[in-house]
């Protein structure tokens, strides 16, 4: 079995008691429970078997394990499809000391003992965006999980540029650009926050909070222009741009001719990508194993004491017929000692071989997302080259550069590099005192230019014609 997503969803506040953790994880379990009915399935006791709608043969269970206030329960769906492919959902809630934790992995497999390939299209589980609806906020970590976000306006744009920059964060943004307030493809936005609910939090931009992007991270790593790109975790102001994936407009309008082939084409490839991060990267709750390990251990060290009790009643039996009795009453309790400290023996040996497994699964997975840039399936849909900032290149003697204002701070205005706006109505700028501040915080070193104009025509914050 091959591990193709894994999701984390805490649930962290108003969660200080126990008892409310404890009504969080019923309250989660119940949801996981309808959606395991929806499926097919009649009960959600221990196990059972139903065929799903599709022909799939079905069958799950249910295992739970408690320790004392903490409690973890597993909800483990696998379907068999007609063809022999194997798909393994399992979902799990845990109440610990702290927080109330859902972790998702999906798999897929054969049942047949065959090497070949396994084409999978991984999509986000229904349970999941079920837990996602229920009130209250839910996080990955540090950071908050939210549904498609609407951002608008060079103010939103910056705020969202200094999420992007927070070295705590630990889930990718997919910000999706639109222009004249609509995306490269019809509903790209809504599509990807859809797919990636969970694992990623999707953005959708206008102009302005491009401009915006730009200002704070520079032009290599900005989104503008229709444009999508993945800003994974721990972006630095160095960083590579090619490590976040970009898809320009142009690109994404030129996968197919009917704009519906390439929407799914791009939903799949950002899926991919982001899904098989998680594959690698997402973590297995370390408090599960805690449960898990104090739980085993009170059951043996109970069933050690049953053993002891035992020896000690024989012991003090002071005849025959009085140790006869006792033995007797005691022989069922005694044989079922023996078979449940072997059950508890082959468990704890099933658990090691578990973890080993888990291990070996995670180590691959990691050998395989290094080595997906490498292969033309991780890049279905090829990204496009970041754009080189222009703005770091040094101008030369007699070269004409154009800038734009965005916005105004209180001691200067905010100006970044454009195109020539193509009018001829350019003015002399001998007051323009706040933009000459902008450009030469802008420009820095090369400040020293010839003239400054600006145009007359141009509205919307005013443009600007520079000439070294």
């Amino acid at each position: 079995m091959q591990k193709v997503a894994a999701y984390i969803l805490e649930r962290t506040e108003d969660l200080q008691w126990p008892d409310a953790r404890k009504a969080e994880g019923d309250r989660l379990r119940a949801v996981i429970e309808a959606w395991l009915k929806s499926k097919g399935a009649s009960s959600v006791d221990g196990t059972g078997t139903y065929a799903a709608v599709d022909g799939s043969d079905a069958s799950y269970q249910v295992t739970t394990v408690v320790d004392g206030e903490r409690s973890w329960r597993m909800f483990e769906l696998s379907e068999v499809t007609p063809e022999g492919r194997k798909f393994v959902t399992s979902v799990s809630v845990t109440v610990g000391h702290k927080n109330v934790v859902v972790f998702v992995t999906m798999e897929v497999g054969s049942v047949a003992t065959s090497i070949t390939r396994i084409e999978v299209d991984p999509k986000c589980p229904k349970v999941v965006r079920d837990l996602l609806a229920q009130p209250g906020g839910w996080f990955h970590g540090a950071s908050r999980l939210r549904g498609l976000s609407q951002v608008d306006g060079f103010d939103a744009g910056e705020a969202l540029a200094l999420e992007i920059q927070n070295e705590e964060r630990t889930i990718p943004f997919v910000v999706v650009s639109r222009v004249l307030g609509t995306t490269a493809l019809p509903k790209l936005d809504e599509k990807l926050a859809h797919d990636l609910a969970g694992v990623a939090n999707v953005y959708s931009i206008d102009e302005d909070a491009s401009w915006a992007l730009t200002d704070v991270l520079r032009k290599p790593l900005s989104t503008y222009g229709g444009a999508v790109r993945i800003y994974w975790p721990r972006l630095a102001g160095n960083d590579d741009p090619f490590r976040h994936q970009l898809w320009t407009a142009t690109r994404l309008q030129s996968i197919d001719a009917d704009p519906r082939i390439a929407l799914e084409r791009i939903r799949r490839q950002v899926r991919t990508i982001v899904m098989r991060a998680s594959a690698a990267s997402v973590v297995r709750p370390s408090e599960i194993d805690e449960i898990r390990g104090a739980a085993a251990r009170s059951e043996y060290a109970a069933l050690q004491a049953k053993a002891s009790a035992l020896e000690d009643l024989k012991a003090k039996a002071s005849s025959l017929a009085e140790f006869k009795d006792i033995a007797d009453s005691y022989a069922a309790d005694n044989d079922k000692l023996r078979h449940e400290l072997a059950a508890r023996d082959t468990e704890l040996d099933q658990l090691r071989d578990e973890v080993q497994r888990l291990e070996a699964d995670r180590q691959a997975l990691i050998f395989q997302l290094g080595q997906a840039k490498a292969t033309a399936e991780a890049a279905e849909v090829e990204p496009d080259a970041p754009e080189e900032d222009e703005a770091d290149q040094p101008p030369t003697p007699g070269e004409v550069r154009f800038y734009k204002k965005t916005h105004s701070k209180p001691a200067y205005d905010v100006l970044v590099r454009v195109a020539d706006c193509g009018h001829t109505a350019w003015q002399g700028a001998a007051k323009a005192d706040k933009a000459k501040k902008g450009l030469a915080r802008l420009l820095g070193d090369h400040r020293e230019w010839k003239s400054l104009q600006h145009c007359g025509s141009c509205t919307g914050g005013g443009m600007w014609k520079v000439q070294w």
